[in-house]
């Protein structure tokens, strides 16, 4: 997990890039026009921070719909920078030198907390603005981690059917929402090879760990098996090299069936850990409320106006308004994870 945020202006200041993008001079005298409508205590220009995404080879260009679109509506100069990663993003915020931020889940958490900024949306991806961590385990295990017989359900994002038990899921009844069934998780016994994912990884790693210290399980007693990729994740468990792994809901469906054809019928989902928010917009204390509530509506509504640069680039379908539950889990995987 990343290190305790540290609020060092001369740390943000060297993490900005020097790419930016905000409207032209003909947009911003345009955009200047229009500052009669807006409140007397508005900033002239904002900044919003941006994390390098390695699908996108020119992210600060590619986000100038966005950029565009607010300047616009809000009649000030919005300009977008890359950081270079997401405790850049939060040092920014706190630094004054970015006023809005577009970061995970726990750089949400981490800003609120460390600068009193605000959390205000969060991403949707497929229809979910969270997402559970399963716990799953190969088919011969299965009379172990199940209380009743494994059964097929539909995994809707793709159409596959896949086995679920303990409630998880039953025919086109399959939802991805946790908590459920996290009491199997008491069944693991010490020395059990049990695969996590990477440890900055919630569904992977963090999430599992918490759950199962709540159980009085403590993770040095059993046989870790470190796997980078919620694939190899599954595979793992399907190939028998570990009895009980963890990754997103449900990460099965990254499996080519034409690779692996049985898959839908040797690795059994056996439970659900509490629902952890996707990663999400967070704005500086800095602006006022008004100013706030504004850029949060525009936000909010900007599927509408470019569905196509929000699927590009930030690889969503919408921003909804954040849950405060849901990102105090975040806040918690923090408080456990932060060296």
């Amino acid at each position: 997990m990343r290190k305790t945020l540290l609020a060092s202006s001369a740390v943000a200041a060297a993490v900005l890039t020097l790419a930016a993008c905000s409207t032209d001079s003909a947009d911003s005298a345009t955009a200047a026009s229009g500052t009669d409508e807006t409140a007397s205590d508005w900033p002239s220009e904002i900044t919003l921070a941006l994390i390098p995404n390695e699908q996108v080879d020119d992210l600060v260009t590619s986000v100038e719909p966005l950029t565009d679109y607010l300047s616009s509506e809000l009649g000030i100069t919005v300009t977008g920078v890359v950081t270079k990663d997401y405790q850049a993003a939060v040092e920014a915020i706190g630094s004054g030198q970015a006023q809005i931020a577009i970061a995970d889940a726990g750089s949400l958490a981490a800003a609120e907390d460390l600068y009193g900024a605000h959390a205000v949306l969060q991403d949707v991806r497929y229809g979910a603005s969270s997402y559970a961590s399963e716990f799953f385990t190969n088919i011969e295990n299965a009379g172990k981690y199940c209380a009743d017989e494994p059964v097929k359900a539909t995994y809707p994002a793709t159409g596959q059917e896949f086995l679920y038990c303990n409630g998880v899921a039953s025919g086109d009844d399959n939802t991805g929402v946790g908590p459920v069934a996290m009491d199997a998780l008491a069944n693991i016994e010490p020395g059990t090879k049990v695969a996590f994912g990477n440890t900055t990884s919630p569904a992977g790693y963090q999430l599992p760990v918490l759950a199962l210290e709540d159980l009085g399980t403590s993770i040095d007693d059993l046989d870790q098996v470190p796997v980078t990729g919620n694939d190899t994740l599954i595979m793992a468990v399907y190939n028998g090299d570990a009895e009980v792994g963890f990754a997103y809901w449900d990460a099965r469906s990254s499996i080519d069936a034409a690779e692996v054809p049985d898959l839908a019928d040797r690795v059994v989902v056996f439970g659900l850990s509490e629902m952890y928010p996707n990663g999400g917009v967070v704005l500086s204390d800095d602006l006022p409320e008004d100013l706030r509530a504004e850029i949060t509506d525009l936000m909010d509504h900007f599927s509408e106006v470019d569905p196509e640069t929000l699927s590009n680039i930030f690889s969503q379908t919408d921003w909804v308004p954040a849950d405060p539950a849901a990102i105090d889990l975040a806040r918690k995987v923090n408080a456990r994870f932060s060296e």
